[in-house]
């Protein structure tokens, strides 16, 4: 190999330049002398010379901040292509390295590579390559891949896609990056343009898709599984925009087969390639193979969690004399939010202009906000950050804004680079959000072809680079920010336009209020499946057979029983729980741990007075979402390790699949037992039928 006019990069300095060039950590001068057990002046000669090159390839060189920090420009990720270049570095590739790569550019190539295009992408002779050729076959044979060799064409490497891709993973986790040596076979696979790079803002709402599925199905992945992920679907997102999407499929679904589809409805949307019943199959098989953090308590604290939301939600609309307890989306949006922060997946650190300015102009909320967040920091036992409070004011001033209803006569196109499915939820959100008329929803290319001249607004998914009509970014996720984003966009368009406000509709569409009076009269759920999708299609909304249930859905007649006789707390618990026991919405096991659950942190199933919820971890043995209502014939006591006791009349045993599904059930239960008619009202019940018609009732009018 050659050097740069005389400057050569040891192995040192080329590991350093490695680890800099990674955006989402942080070195000092200091950490990298005692990373490699030399001295700090070592450290800065090596930085001088990797420097030299840097500025040779007009690339910005690194800078030496204060207190030993090393300060980094973004243009330091052009330094990647220069690691193909043959003049970079002096740095020989052992045999085991040769292989790795020889192997990763078999499966990159698109058609048949020949020996010496190997040995120039690596810069070795071509005899090198014959040398290695045995041993590289063998390797990808026990990936179950073969290297194919034809007369004048070169070699070609056959066997399935899934395959392929589960080697490339295997090759790119090979060391560790810039704390192993393995960053060295890293960096070549990257810089041949075999592994997928990413940039800073994408991988960020990759991570956050991850984020948001784990949340929403309650398995949280270990860190070493997310990064396996994480690198999984970066190759994933490469392969298919080349092509390579599998699409021949086995028909079985297994565990994580809806956690899988749903990752892959937002990758798919914000990359911009459809989904397919093949990826996801793929996909959920490596959900399986990945290991989950045990979350028992966890998931035993998440009704605590959603209970102790809804209280902060409580005094903060009496702080600001606002009654924001029965916006459902506020409520789920800040459940969410709160578990991310207590859960340490949190991961932002710092404002940008617009949080800036948000949080600026809604000082009275922020006042509200840190007048209460006691209760919330008790829970989780620490103090909540700065940062973290400016995200709560967020979804707080969304939650404020959603309020005034902006039924404006706006008329939007929503530009959405996804498929159907994807597109409905982005318009579901939206339509839950606003009372603007959504013209269509249409892919970038298609925007000039769509002929919609007479429209106030695009809201898009991508930036639209050619667009010079008024649109807003937002995030597929459509989140409080995204939200907060177009509000001002519209604040802004009504000052300049003077658009007038709608006439409020005296009553809303509803179908999952006809589909709650028509389940009991059809008793075979595919029939029921199929009639619910043509009643969501006739009030032309999105049709998702995973939707929350809502509380009279869960709480019929066949799901109450009164006037129970009960010896003690711990027989309420077997009671209310026999009825799902029975239908095997859950397991004995899932029985024994709520008992175990009060036993351990005592009467905080007692969600009003009394009333208990008695609940557990869905790894407890819960398998569906269900309610089931007793109300004793005389009420029992539940003490806590403090020595105070609840008197209890109602046992409503919850069983829960996932983090979000029981929601809208709880969020609504909580809402009504607030209301002390409507306990008077349960107390005097004389059956399950009238029972259930009082849940119903109150419930109507807790959504209205």
């Amino acid at each position: 190999m050659h050097s740069n006019g005389g400057i050569k990069m040891n192995k040192r300095s080329r590991e350093i330049l490695l680890g800099l060039m990674d955006a989402d950590k942080s070195f000092r001068i200091s950490e990298l002398a005692e990373k490699f057990q030399v001295s700090e002046r070592t450290i800065r000669n090596d930085i001088n010379d990797v420097n030299d090159i840097l500025e040779q390839h007009h690339i910005s060189v690194i800078k030496f901040g204060s207190n030993g920090l090393l300060l980094v420009e973004a243009d330091i990720e052009e330094a990647a292509k220069l690691f193909r270049q043959n003049d970079f570095y002096t740095y020989r590739l052992s045999k085991g390295e040769r292989k790795t790569l020889t192997a990763a550019i078999l499966i990159q190539a698109e058609g048949h590579v020949t020996l010496s295009e190997i040995a120039e992408l690596l810069y070795v002779s071509r005899a090198t390559v014959i040398n290695d050729l045995d041993s590289v076959k063998q390797m990808l044979l026990a990936e179950n891949l073969t290297v194919e060799s034809h007369s004048n064409k070169g070699l070609v490497l056959s066997g399935d896609e899934s395959a392929k891709r589960a080697c490339l993973l295997k090759l790119l986790s090979q060391g560790g990056g810039f704390d192993a040596e393995g960053s060295v076979v890293q960096t070549f696979i990257r810089g041949l343009n075999v592994g997928c790079r990413l940039k800073k803002e994408d991988r960020q709402n990759l991570q956050k898709i991850i984020n948001e599925q784990e949340h929403a199905h309650g398995r949280f992945l270990t860190d070493a599984s997310f990064d396996y992920l994480l690198q999984y679907l970066m190759i994933m997102i490469q392969r298919v925009k080349q092509g390579r999407q599998i699409t021949c499929t086995t028909g079985m679904k297994k565990s994580k087969y809806e956690m899988a589809g749903d990752i892959l409805k937002y990758v798919s949307q914000y990359w911009d390639f459809s989904e397919s019943e093949g990826e996801t199959e793929l996909l959920s098989d490596i959900l399986d193979s990945l290991s989950y953090i045990k979350k028992t308590s966890r998931n035993q604290r998440i009704i605590g969690l959603q209970l102790i939301t809804r209280k902060f939600i409580e005094q903060v609309s009496n702080e600001l004399h606002v009654d924001l307890n029965k916006d459902f989306v506020f409520y789920e949006n800040l459940v969410n939010h709160l578990e991310s922060i207590f859960t340490k997946e949190f991961n932002i650190t710092q404002r940008d202009d617009f949080l800036k300015e948000i949080v600026e102009q809604n000082q009275t909320v922020l006042l509200a906000a840190s007048k209460h967040l006691e209760m919330l920091e008790r829970f989780v036992g620490r103090k909540i950050s700065e940062i973290e409070i400016d995200y709560i004011v967020i979804h707080i001033s969304a939650a404020l804004e959603r309020r005034k209803k902006k039924e404006i006569d706006f008329r939007v196109v929503i530009v959405c680079n996804g498929g159907v499915g994807t597109s409905q939820l982005l318009l579901a959100k939206m339509k839950n959000r606003f009372d603007f008329h959504i013209v269509d929803v249409v892919s970038a290319h298609d925007l000039k072809k769509s002929g919609h001249q007479s429209i106030d607004m695009i809201v898009s998914t991508i930036p639209l680079k050619d667009y010079e009509g008024e649109y807003v970014l937002v995030t597929p996720m459509f989140s409080d920010e995204d939200y907060l984003r177009v509000n001002k966009k519209i604040e802004l368009l009504q000052g300049k336009q003077g658009i007038p406000t709608k006439k409020v509709q005296e009553k809303e569409n509803n179908p999952a209020e006809l589909l709650a009076l028509l389940k009991p009269l059809v008793k075979d759920s595919d029939l029921f499946r199929d009639i619910s999708k043509t009643v969501y299609e006739y009030f032309e909304e999105p049709y998702d057979e995973y939707r929350e249930p809502l509380l009279c859905e869960l709480l019929r007649e066949g799901n109450i029983q009164l006037d129970i006789e009960c010896s003690d707390w711990k027989d309420a618990i077997h009671k209310s729980a026999a009825p799902l026991l029975e239908k095997g919405f859950i397991e004995d096991r899932y029985v024994d741990a709520m008992i175990q659950n009060v036993l351990e942190n005592g009467s905080y199933i007692v969600i009003s007075k009394g009333f208990a919820l008695p609940h557990e971890g869905f790894e407890a043995g819960s398998q569906k979402v269900g309610m089931n209502l007793i109300r004793l014939k005389t009420p029992v006591i539940i003490e806590d390790e403090d020595g105070d006791r609840e008197e209890v009349r109602f046992f409503c045993c919850l069983s829960t699949v996932d983090h979000k599904k029981h929601m809208k059930a709880f969020f609504h239960l909580v809402n009504m037992l607030t209301n002390e008619r409507f306990k008077e009202e349960l107390l005097g019940a004389k059956s399950a039928r009238e029972t259930a018609k009082i849940i119903k009732t109150y419930e109507h009018r807790i959504k209205e």
